[in-house]
């Protein structure tokens, strides 16, 4: 028989066994060359009260809310929902807690039970394995996430987390998605479905009328030009429609015909029809655990992550290393570190470190699958924040302080204001690195430095004051444009992108980047800065007038007197200015977890000139100019626009560092 302290010997035994085995697991895994990467990512999109976050309460197992809350920018959920690689489907995980570490930690677990006992070698000497501190601490980290979590998950299931996350719907958030959106997600496209498509989102006067159909077609627009896939089929739309419990059962049969109806007629165009699933909408009451839709959304979800061509792909050992290195310093409570940290620990791992270039791809590809922010511009590649929650704190920083600070209201934020908002309690974590984020928020264009320049000199004069474009959403109501933007005063281009809407941060990007340059024109005792629109003084005689129209930006000069006495090499150094500005702008990046270098691309737009009636749809292509006699005649109306009004925006750049000059602004690289 054996006596009390036999058996806490054996069970000491049994547990040393155990850690031993797990270790050795460990160690098999990363004694390997190249190691599996499964990422993926779930992000619910749409309009503001279409029942995302009720969505997502039901999709991930949490309690949903009967009560209605708005979402406040964005949040997300790591480890709350799972991908079981073995049954090929999405567990949800309802017990435990959840956060980007425990979930870096359940994806390494998974790897290491994917390692089978008998393909180890005991005894095989490894060269390039981490060293035994490393190799300790990683188990132990892992070791305690696994006891944490044994009483729900079976410790040897081979389950990934997918990261999901709700978006906020308001336009003021808009700004903030295209830091987000990448072509490595699934994104859910949901909208109230008792409603018609043609019904407007808001009935409030002083905000943008938008039906839901147009604002569905915004977010794939915006989706498929920041995410600018290379592959024709992925990233994966899928729409859903909610509130089905407001429809007559009799009658869910009928509009959910008429909903698919509407999107397919919309959505035409080959290249957005490969990315989008319309062979069946969704059609849900997500207050509903049970309701039957829902597990048919979760099959889908389950088969198009796997269908992602970067599922599984395999990527150098050290990238999963770091990031379970870089993990434990987020649940140490580390929130950003310095590059030289980085390197640093990619030195010490006791495996062979990566390069420089190396490192930065690891650092790139953990950019664009949203587990850190890094970004290799002069200002900012010092730093890497590797906790991803931080980011989005430090974009909900701004936009939730709307009601404290009055002058966000028309889209203006001093320095000494954005430096007593991070000094409440919930943001206290920002002032140790009160630079960094500054210019990180200036890199996304979500605040504008208001730059000014000594005439003689030329140097920069300190303003201390940002615009933030993002928050302005009153509309032009003032007479301006009619008494001003007319045929004999002004002439006009416009950048049309090849999607059919605009997304909103583009053109708050492109005014804020203006807004860096030139002042605010105040006509009739007003600002003439509102959403979607912008007037700025470039001298006495001259004013430029950007503003949205469709899938356009639409760019005006305007003179004082009449159109002819516009100053040729102005129009033509302000038309370089801007659209060097929207290159920068509308720059993404898309890489594979298998490509040697970050490929910069860009949303594609082209410049068309406008005739003289200045007419939205009387445009012609920069390129054609050349081929038009004396000038040209709009076959709309008949206007005729001399061939040298149209030759105005191309001539010699001989004032361009006059009219522009924050080049620094466009050269950010």
């Amino acid at each position: 028989m054996i006596d009390f302290s036999s058996r806490r010997v054996l069970l000491l035994l049994f547990c040393l066994y155990f850690i031993v085995v797990r270790r050795r697991s460990l160690l098999q895994l990363l004694s390997q060359d190249l190691v599996p990467s499964f990422d993926s990512r779930i992000l619910v999109v749409g309009a503001y009260e279409a029942g995302k976050t009720t969505l997502v309460s039901n999709l991930i197992g949490k309690a949903i809310p009967r009560e209605r809350q708005s979402t406040d920018g964005i949040d997300v959920y790591f480890g709350k929902l799972l991908f079981d690689l073995k049954k090929q489907k999405l567990l949800k995980k309802t017990k435990g807690v959840h956060s980007f570490p425990k979930a870096i930690y359940q994806k390494i677990l998974a790897y290491r039970n994917s390692v089978k006992n008998e393909d180890a070698i005991p005894g095989k000497t490894q060269p390039d394995v981490p060293n035994d501190d490393v190799l300790q601490e990683l188990s132990v980290k892992i070791q305690e996430y696994e006891y944490a979590e044994s009483t729900e998950l079976n410790v040897d299931q081979e389950v990934i987390p997918i990261p999901v996350l709700d978006f906020a719907g308001q336009i003021v958030y808009h700004a903030t998605h295209q830091t987000f959106i990448t072509a490595h997600g699934i994104y859910i496209i949901t909208f109230n479905g008792s409603k018609e498509l043609d019904a407007p989102l808001s009935d409030r006067e002083d905000e943008r009328k938008t039906t839901i159909l147009e604002n569905i077609r915004q977010w794939v627009s915006s989706i498929l030009l920041y995410s600018h896939p290379d592959n024709k089929d992925y990233p994966r739309l899928i729409f859903v429609a909610t509130h089905k419990d407001l429809v007559c059962q009799q009658d869910v049969s009928n509009k959910r015909a008429q909903l698919l109806n509407t999107l397919s007629a919309c959505f035409t165009d080959e290249n957005i029809q490969s990315h989008i699933m319309l062979q069946h909408l969704f059609f849900v009451n997500a207050l509903n655990e049970n309701d039957p839709e829902m597990e048919e959304l979760r099959e889908c979800i389950s088969t198009t992550i796997t269908e992602n061509p970067q599922w599984g792909q395999k990527v150098p050992k050290q990238f999963l290393i770091l990031e379970m290195m870089f993990a434990a310093l987020v649940e140490e409570g580390k929130k950003i570190i310095t590059l030289e940290d980085a390197e640093k620990i990619n030195t010490t791992t006791g495996v062979k470190p990566l390069s420089t270039a190396e490192l930065g791809l690891f650092l790139g590809v953990q950019n664009i699958c949203g587990k850190m922010t890094y970004i290799d511009y002069p200002q900012l590649r010092n730093y890497i924040v590797i906790d991803p929650t931080c980011l989005i704190d430090v974009l909900k920083s701004i936009v939730t302080s709307v009601p404290i600070i009055a002058s966000l209201h028309q889209g203006r934020l001093t320095k000494s204001e954005l430096t007593n908002i991070w000094s409440s309690e919930k943001f206290s974590h920002f002032l140790q690195h009160e630079e960094y984020f500054r210019q990180l928020l200036v890199h996304y264009d979500i605040l504008s430095e208001v730059r000014r320049y000594d005439r003689e000199s030329g140097k920069k004069i300190s303003v201390d004051c940002y615009i933030v474009p993002c928050m302005i959403t009153t509309q032009n109501t003032t007479t301006f444009v009619a008494k001003l933007l007319t045929s004999d005063k002004c002439v006009g281009f416009v950048f049309e992108f090849s999607a059919t809407e605009v997304p909103d941060a583009i053109p708050c990007r492109l005014i804020a980047s203006i807004l860096s340059i030139w002042n605010v024109k105040n006509y009739e005792n007003v600002d003439l800065l509102f959403s979607g629109f912008v007037a700025v003084v470039l001298d006495r005689k001259h004013d430029l007038v950007v503003k949205t129209e469709r899938n356009t930006v639409a760019v005006y000069i305007v003179h004082k007197e009449r159109k002819e006495l516009i100053i040729r090499d102005l129009a033509s150094c302000v038309r370089e200015c801007l659209e060097q500005n929207l290159a920068k702008i509308s720059e993404v990046y898309s890489l594979s977890f298998t490509s040697d270098n970050i490929t910069k691309r860009y949303v594609p737009f082209d410049v068309k000139l406008k005739s003289g009636c200045l007419a939205p749809n009387c445009l012609l292509e920069a390129e054609n100019v050349n081929s038009i006699g004396t000038s040209w005649v709009c076959v709309n109306h008949g206007y005729v626009t001399p061939k040298s009004e149209l030759e105005i925006w191309y001539t010699d750049r001989v004032h361009f560092l006059k009219v522009c000059p924050s080049k620094a602004k466009i050269d950010r690289t």
